[in-house]
């Protein structure tokens, strides 16, 4: 009941992505949201200046796994996977992970 649930959240708030991967490019519905973060104020120093910190949490339906190697497509920009973690197993399992801007220098 609550796979179904979480399928319905996805499909009425989720936003349309895709997934380039190693097997193929996937679209689907998933949920990215940019990370508020109190401590941090969206700019980190760099040897050339402030330079964007942006993060962004991604959660999606459980049949098409996330990985690092996936790039997210979203919303005309692409976006490297900095972390993925399968969480809810056995409630409401899904894909969770933290996202970064594709064009951003790796720390």
């Amino acid at each position: 009941m609550m796979q179904r649930m979480w399928l319905e959240i996805l499909e009425r708030f989720g936003q349309e992505v895709t997934l380039h991967q190693k097997e193929g490019i996937h679209t689907l519905r998933a949920m990215v949201q940019p990370l508020l973060d109190r401590e941090r104020d969206g700019e980190v120093s760099t040897p050339l200046g402030l330079g964007r910190q942006e993060r962004y949490r991604y959660m999606g339906p459980v049949q098409v796994p996330l990985d690092l190697d996936t790039v997210v497509e979203w919303n005309g920009k692409d976006y490297r996977v900095r972390s993925a973690h399968l969480v809810g197993e056995g409630i409401c399992p899904h894909w969770w992970g933290m996202l970064y801007p594709r064009e951003e220098v790796e720390p």
